[in-house]
């Protein structure tokens, strides 16, 4: 839908909210997408959304407190009574029931889930022990399956049976007797089969699944690599204990694409949002901007050692940002390939001496392109050839540097289990800095004589 569309009803509920005509602004509410609703609803104030929330149906909470994103679907349902919630989290899959749960404090938890639905608080429960960001906190353990004695026709009367969800993905699972998955059967196999074959001559043995804590990045990963709808999670002994949706790892892609560009520019906090609380963006970006600022006093403490060179040709102080600036951009483009390389799978700590092998080759056929030019543009603005050279030979072996950094840093954080997003650009940058100052002044204090 357009955002003018959008923004219109926000418009119109906002101004019956004023005009006391809470039902006239639900209606429009509802009138949208369900995607809509939730971005209408975040753009309304407190007291609004404490005003419109309780007043929806069951069905319409439960459809919006599925579309808002973790915080605000956790701040949303605190200001439901546990009897409410519970009737709304009844009407929710088990797995965006178990994420507000999780996100409430322990005790409303419990209030909530003694008040929910029996049948739904059982597939619920077991979905909070797991973390989030985990295939068991992904997972909906409410799925149709199959057994593989069935007929197709048997099959086909068992699904209409059971009326499952319209997000039930086109896979059908196959089950022994003990629960473990054996196979898999799309939808339109089993409707062009004939009647009377049975589920076993048409399911596909050749099964991909994850144990119930991979990571959830690892997760999405496998199910973009082979172009999956959804991917089954299988317990220690191999029984099929739920199935993560694509539309839950369409999410969870965007979580972790965010992460790690928030993760790239020093700000902790991957859920930081434009109008975020002034306080919570402060506490996710100032302690950053503090490392930052001891790595800044480590390339001024490199600087200061040629500050007799730098007094004798005060133009050095002017052209010494260029190579540590250029150096870094070649460090933070290195950077960002093999990040999100390491993100894809595409780059492996194996691939290590390889990597940093052509980094640092780009890091040559780039420093000669920008060290030429910038050695001829020193030399047309002084008219000292020498200075040319010395920031042209810098410039190179800067960008070398930077390229190898780029490569060797994430991959040694990734070696030593640590989030390669996390830290590198503050190592980089500090790489190509220091060994940018000192290069070119290092250079100029040796030809010195030939500059003054």
């Amino acid at each position: 839908m357009e955002q003018h569309v959008i923004d219109a009803a926000l418009e119109r509920i906002r101004a019956a909210l004023e005009a006391g005509q809470v039902d006239e602004a639900i209606t429009a509410l509802i009138s949208l997408h369900p995607a809509d609703q939730a971005e209408a609803f975040s753009d309304l104030k407190p007291d609004d959304q404490a005003e419109v929330l309780p007043r929806l149906n069951v069905d319409a909470a439960a459809e919006l407190l599925e579309q808002l994103g973790d915080d605000e679907a956790a701040e949303a349902a605190s200001r439901l009574s546990p009897g409410r919630l519970a009737d709304v989290l009844d009407e929710m899959d088990p797995d965006e029931a178990a994420d507000v749960l999780g996100d409430l404090p322990p005790d409303q938890a419990a209030t909530v889930i003694a008040q929910m639905d029996a049948e739904q608080a059982e597939d619920v429960i077991p979905l909070l022990a797991y973390d989030d960001d985990t295939a068991g906190g992904l997972m909906t353990p409410d799925f149709p399956h199959l057994r593989r004695q069935m007929t197709c026709q048997q099959a086909i009367e068992h699904l209409r049976k059971l009326h499952p969800e319209t997000e039930t993905p086109y896979y059908l699972y196959v089950l022994d007797r003990d629960g473990k998955l054996i196979g898999v059967v799309g939808l339109r196999d089993l409707i062009i089969s004939d009647p009377d074959t049975t589920i076993e001559s048409v399911m596909n043995p050749d099964l991909i699944t994850v144990p119930l804590g991979t990571d959830q990045e690892e997760c999405a990963r496998i199910i973009a690599r082979y172009g999956l709808l959804a991917l089954p999670v299988v317990g220690p002994d191999g029984r099929l204990v739920g199935v993560i949706h694509n539309d839950d790892i369409v999410e969870v892609m965007e979580e972790e694409a965010t992460e790690d560009m928030y993760r790239l520019a020093n700000v902790a906090d991957s859920d930081e949002h434009v109008f975020s609380p002034v306080t919570r963006s402060v506490r996710s970006r100032l302690p950053w901007l503090i490392v930052n600022l001891g790595t800044a006093f480590l390339a001024a403490w490199v600087v200061s050692l040629f500050e007799s060179t730098i007094a004798r040709v005060a133009v050095l102080a002017a052209l010494q940002s260029i190579v540590a600036g250029q150096g870094g951009n070649s460090a933070t483009q290195s950077l960002t390939v093999i990040v999100r390389g390491m993100a894809l799978g595409e780059v492996e700590t194996k691939d290590a001496l390889r990597a940093m092998t052509r980094e640092a080759s780009l890091g040559v056929l780039n420093g000669v392109a920008i060290g030429v030019i910038v050695g001829v543009g020193a030399y047309l603005w002084k008219g000292k050839p020498v200075l040319g050279l010395i920031i042209g030979l810098a410039m190179i072996g800067n960008m070398i540097a930077g390229g190898i950094a780029g490569a060797f840093v994430p991959l040694t954080l990734k070696a030593l289990k640590l989030d390669p997003a996390l830290a590198s650009a503050v190592i980089v940058t500090t790489v190509t800095d220091c060994v940018g100052f000192a290069l070119f002044l290092g250079l100029a204090t040796v030809l010195l004589p030939y500059l003054t």
